[in-house]
C-alpha cells in the first residue's frame, strides 16, 4: 500500500499522482545529495496508478496517471 497522506501532510507519491494529471505530466526530480524521486515514481507504476509514456525527440520519458490513480486520489 502507498500512503498518500502521512501524518497529515500529503507524500511525494501524492504529489506525482496530481503532477500526471497534467497536460505535461510528472517527472523524475533530482536534488542535491543523490535523492531522487524515480523510487516514488517506480512504485506508482508498479501499483497501476502512473503509466510512463515517452516525450520529446531525445527519448525522454513522463508518467502520467491512470483511471486506477484517480480512483486513488479521490480516496
Amino acid at each position: 500500500m502507498i500512503n498518500l497522506i502521512y501524518q497529515g501532510r500529503t507524500t511525494t507519491a501524492h504529489q506525482k499522482l496530481i503532477d500526471g494529471q497534467t497536460a505535461t505530466g510528472a517527472r523524475v526530480v533530482r536534488r542535491a545529495k543523490g535523492f531522487s524521486d524515480h523510487n516514488v515514481i517506480n512504485a506508482l507504476v508498479r501499483a497501476g496508478w502512473l503509466e510512463p509514456r515517452a516525450s520529446g525527440p531525445r527519448g525522454g520519458t513522463r508518467w502520467f496517471t491512470t483511471a486506477a490513480g484517480a480512483a486513488a486520489l479521490e480516496d
